[in-house]
């Protein structure tokens, strides 16, 4: 197995205007409560004619605990409008760590593990929201092949 410290860069995310549901939920309850705000964002973006122009990610702007809130978000083009339980918000471009991860969702927590232990000893610190970015579809793809950016802002 590779060193996972050679997986793990730097590197730049700029600013991004994203659609956006908030949501909160037991963690027991996290893969139900997201699906239904990416319901949600999908139901609006057909009503509204929103251009998605990436792929979706998931803020914790707390880090997860037996309950916690957690913002689902999809990209979109200029011109996209807010609606009910759907706020457009334009997230600022940041520095961040990120590693790639292969592999279900329900696995994913040794990989941030070691991404926030290559944080702490790099000297830095995390600076805003852990970001999840789902780079291919669950519907379409096995648990075993799903990639997931991990995503932690750097201070």
């Amino acid at each position: 197995m590779a060193d996972v410290a050679d997986t793990i860069q730097t590197k730049h995310l700029p600013a991004q205007l994203a659609l956006v549901v908030s949501t909160r939920a037991k963690m027991n309850a996290i893969a139900q409560a997201m699906g239904e705000a990416f319901g949600t964002l999908m139901r609006h973006a057909g009503a509204t004619g929103a251009q998605f122009i990436g792929p979706p990610f998931v803020l914790y702007p707390e880090m997860p605990a037996e309950e916690f809130t957690f913002m689902v978000c999809m990209p979109v083009a200029p011109g996209a409008v807010a609606g009910e339980s759907v706020e457009l918000q334009e997230l600022p471009g940041v520095e961040a760590a990120t590693l790639l991860y292969t592999g279900p969702y329900d696995g994913m927590e040794p990989s941030w593990r070691r991404l926030m232990e290559w944080v702490g000893q790099s000297g830095r610190q995390p600076g805003g929201p852990l970001r999840e970015i789902y780079l291919n579809d669950p519907d379409t793809v096995a648990p075993e092949d799903l990639l997931t950016e991990l995503v932690v802002p750097l201070a």
